[in-house]
């Protein structure tokens, strides 16, 4: 899941004006592709990329793509997926100088998979100077017919030698976990520290991630994987 590209590039406008309308791209290769604290490949890399669309109205589209991977294959779980793809719209205004908002619908596809799992999920979000705080509801989650909330706060420090450092705590819950043995899990936070820096015009990054999720729905490695985990990156724009 991302959108952040493009709402980063409408934040320019805190400083300076945008063309009237800008089209970006990205790539990503991670050593672990993880959303909300769980692994959707199983441990292992995935490649990721997508496109964005800026307008200096404050209108903004994407789409965006990763490779996933949620149970090995034999296993009575196994759906068959083995991508994500995200379309996503959404507005960005600015409050004042060093605050704004933004507004995003997502749609998430996962073409192949035998049983749908495809959803929708609205997300409110603001910036703060340094701190983001976002909220996403999803009113029917991977087709079950439950809600899924997400409340989420990031804080970036800028350190020294062009280093940055972002700090997040992420709460999740809804309808989705009124049956835990169903859902395979309770409600949870998500937490993590990422230290990041630009060299020659690639994003390195360093993930610390962790759940609160405990027994019985702790998994400690390999697929859906759920507690503590180091994850690097290497995201490459144009």
């Amino acid at each position: 899941m991302k959108n952040r590209s493009a709402i980063l590039l409408l934040s320019t406008a805190l400083v300076a004006p945008l063309a009237q309308a800008e089209i970006t791209g990205n790539v990503t290769l991670t050593s672990d592709y993880r959303v909300k604290g769980i692994s959707q490949t199983g441990e292992n890399p995935a490649i990721q990329g997508g496109f964005d669309y800026a307008h200096d109205a404050g209108f903004f589209a994407g789409a965006w793509a990763s490779s996933v991977d949620f149970f090995e294959a034999g296993d009575s779980w196994d759906n068959d997926e083995s991508i994500e793809i995200d379309l996503y719209a959404g507005y960005f205004g600015l409050l004042g100088d060093h605050a704004s908002y933004d507004v995003t619908l997502y749609r998430y596809f996962y073409p192949g998979a035998i049983d749908n799992i495809d959803y929708n999920e609205l997300i409110l979000g603001a910036d703060i100077g340094p701190l983001r705080l976002a909220y996403g509801y999803a009113n029917d989650y991977i087709d079950l017919g439950e809600d899924y909330h997400y409340v989420e706060a990031n804080y970036g420090l800028e350190l020294p030698a062009e280093f940055g450092l972002e700090l997040h705590l992420g709460y999740s819950f809804g309808g989705f976990f009124d049956d835990p043995a169903a859902a395979g899990l309770e409600e949870y936070l998500d937490y993590g520290l990422t230290l990041s820096r630009s060299l020659a015009g690639v994003d390195l990054s360093l993930a610390y991630l962790d759940t609160d999720i405990d027994a019985p729905y702790a998994i400690h490695g390999d697929y859906l994987a759920n507690q503590e985990a180091w994850v690097v990156s290497l995201s490459k724009g144009f």
